[in-house]
């Protein structure tokens, strides 16, 4: 049984190699897709031990919801070559550090089909602009739940929806709840805020609007949602669960 780790990108050479390398802490191979990355992330994880196959789009698509959802399930076609029906999948982006006791996956009696965790966005904060990312000690209360870690056999619809990362799986799968997730793509630096701003501004029309007002708004002191923000020891006694009441409280 092996833990077949699944990672999506482009031109993430600022942190990928810190994500590959946190990946081989429980991974046994990771299978990577890069989506037409002009920078030196190729370079990155053809010199990575873990990396077991490299595929990447030949040009960059501009219809995102499009090209997400192509590429994710190519990514996933690939990696199934790989796989048998007990093996686990572990679907993350580079912005991500997941928290979890591994060996349960590997235990025989760890009757279960996926694994859900709790996922927190980081942010910049007053005290921490100059740090680098992983040094950050501030996170929104609000959470996520989503599947991180799926058996190869519940992968078999795949990802059919746009922007959807979670796969869809078989009826009556069993999903176990636990593990915690520190998301950064909120407080990798400054700059790359800006460039996440301009991105979804220009690529994500659902979301285009939302990111146009955070412009110039990278350092925080409450989440998005306008709560304030708490520090990762206390996540499990000031967590909410992110609702779509609270989403529509968004402050920008």
């Amino acid at each position: 049984m092996k833990i077949i780790g699944l990672l999506m990108f482009r031109n993430e050479e600022s942190i990928l190699k810190d994500t590959l390398d946190h990946m081989a802490g429980f991974c046994d191979e990771v299978h990577v897709y890069d989506d037409a990355s002009t920078d030196g992330s190729y370079a990155i994880c053809e010199n990575h031990p873990i990396v077991k196959t490299f595929s990447s789009s030949l040009k960059w698509d501009p219809n995102r919801e499009h090209a997400e959802n192509r590429n994710r399930n190519a990514l996933l076609g690939k990696a199934i070559q790989y796989a048998n029906d007990l093996d686990w999948f572990v679907y993350m982006d580079a912005d991500e550090r997941i928290e979890f006791d591994w060996s349960l996956l590997k235990n025989p009696r760890f009757y279960c089909d996926a694994v859900r965790m709790k996922l927190f966005d980081f942010y910049i904060s007053p005290d921490d602009v100059d740090l680098k990312y992983s040094e950050r000690k501030w996170c929104g209360p609000e959470f996520r739940k989503i599947i991180f870690a799926f058996r190869a056999f519940a992968s078999s619809e795949g990802f059919p929806n746009p922007f959807q990362r979670e796969p869809n799986l078989p009826m009556y799968s069993r999903v176990f709840e636990a593990g915690y997730v520190k998301h950064y793509g909120k407080g990798l630096s400054v700059e790359d805020w800006e460039k996440k701003c301009d991105f979804y501004s220009k690529y994500a029309p659902r979301y285009a609007a939302k990111w146009e007002r955070r412009k110039g708004k990278a350092v925080h002191t409450h989440s998005s949602f306008g709560m304030p923000l708490i520090k990762w020891e206390e996540k499990e006694e000031k967590g909410v669960l992110l609702t779509p009441e609270i989403e529509k409280q968004s402050i920008y």
